[in-house]
């Protein structure tokens, strides 16, 4: 063999141990672990669920979620958290870095059609959280009558059995609402989507207020996910299919059709904060909440 065939041989070698190399260095040495509540803010990582370089585990309520956002050493490296929670408990610690806002909302108001909502009596949920606040600052409900419970699931009930006349619901729990009233033959719609009142009252460019958003961790390397829950696009059924793997209680969602149906509802996409920093601002002043310098890296 001749040393420029050699020489050759040597260097296409090379080549691929280099782009081999390449194609892997995004890859994490360890699986990156992610903390999200139940509900859209769980389906907002649907492509991430089957990586074997991720973990995700799933809670209900914001107890979790307050304890390790507080902490310097979270054993977790992102958590997708309520915008306002991660900024108010940023200053703790200052361990977790706002990176990009999930969810934009999925509260919606349920009930019979041509309902009057001045007269009505009306079940809600989320008392002093996000649903409450939103839905004061988008209506006046202090002509209303409204009644908070301690669930979206008790404020179903209490419309399905009829202690209410219209309830204050998230998708997909609105749709499952509707198609379970249907099935006791009542027939319920959505009255009021609060997202859309948000647009109109802050004539806002973006669809909805910053509900959820994504927390790194300050000294973690989660390039790997970030790329890939802006680059991935699911079809239904690659949806349908994750959620039925992962199971229907993990995620929080009545059913894997109705998540699928609602998913457009849910408000579910990746804004970068720093782009969508002036409506996350304002999504804050709900709260008296000031933004925190050096939140945003």
């Amino acid at each position: 063999m001749s040393i420029r065939k050699i020489v050759s041989l040597v260097l296409s070698l090379v080549l691929s141990v280099s782009l081999v190399a390449c194609s892997s260095n995004n890859e994490p040495q360890e699986p990156i672990k992610i903390l999200a509540p139940t509900g859209a803010p769980a389906l907002s990582l649907l492509s991430l669920y089957e990586d074997e370089n991720v973990e995700i585990e799933t809670v209900e309520g914001t107890d979790v979620l307050t304890a390790e956002l507080s902490k310097k050493d979270s054993e977790y490296d992102i958590i997708v958290a309520p915008t306002n929670l991660g900024a108010k408990l940023y200053s703790q610690a200052e361990a977790f870095n706002l990176e990009a806002v999930l969810t934009w909302g999925n509260l919606y108001l349920v009930g019979p059609e041509g309902s009057d909502l001045s007269t009505a009596s009306i079940a809600a949920f989320g008392e002093k959280a996000v649903p409450q606040l939103v839905f004061q600052y988008v209506m006046d409900t202090s002509n209303m009558n409204v009644t908070y419970y301690a669930s979206v699931q008790e404020a179903q009930q209490a419309l399905l059995t009829g202690q209410t006349e219209v309830a204050l619901l998230a998708q997909p729990v609105a749709a499952a609402t509707i198609a379970k009233a249907k099935e006791q033959g009542k027939e319920l719609t959505i009255l009021q989507d609060l997202q859309t009142l948000w647009k109109e009252k802050t004539a806002s460019d973006e669809d909805g207020y910053p509900q959820a958003s994504l927390f790194v961790r300050s000294d973690a390397d989660v390039e790997y996910v970030l790329d890939k829950l802006q680059e991935t696009e699911l079809s239904e059924n690659d949806m349908k299919e994750i959620i039925e793997t992962v199971g229907v209680d993990k995620l929080g969602v009545p059913s894997a059709q109705i998540a699928v149906n609602t998913y457009a509802k849910q408000n579910i996409r990746y804004e970068e904060a720093s782009d969508v920093k002036n409506q996350i601002e304002e999504f804050l002043n709900l709260f008296k909440i000031e933004f925190p310098e050096g939140l945003i890296k």
